[in-house]
């Protein structure tokens, strides 16, 4: 007895071709929300009257490796940039933790980045 699963067999392949698909079309998802993440990040710095200063640092690196992309945003670089835990978070004495938790930032794009990512890759599955 024999079985036909040329058609399986088919499904299989596209079905491993649709990450490839998918990585350019996502990354440019990936980049606006990281894009829009850091600038909200640095509108909230520069409202700080103590650390307007880490507003200039604070950027983001897009990173694709195979079928993964990510985005690491936030302040880098000595200088203003080593204030931002303070800036964010505080110490154990009084004073920081004024600046809003970039956790926020990114909460706020992320309805807009499911929206665009589920956008991007219609048709793909």
């Amino acid at each position: 007895m024999s079985v036909d699963t040329s058609d399986l067999d088919a499904l299989v392949r596209d079905l491993g071709r649709i990450p490839a698909a998918m990585v350019p079309k996502v990354r440019g998802v990936v980049a606006k929300a990281a894009l829009n993440t850091k600038n909200a990040m640095r509108k909230d710095a520069q409202g700080s009257v103590h650390f307007k200063q880490i507003a200039p640092t604070i950027g983001y690196d897009l990173k694709v490796k195979g079928d993964v992309i990510e985005a690491e945003i936030g302040p880098s670089g000595g200088g203003a940039a080593s204030l931002a835990g303070i800036a964010y978070f505080g110490t154990s004495r009084p004073g920081g933790g004024t600046v809003r938790n970039p956790e926020a930032a990114m909460l706020e794009e992320a309805p807009s980045f499911y929206e665009f990512a589920f956008k991007a890759t219609e048709g793909l599955l």
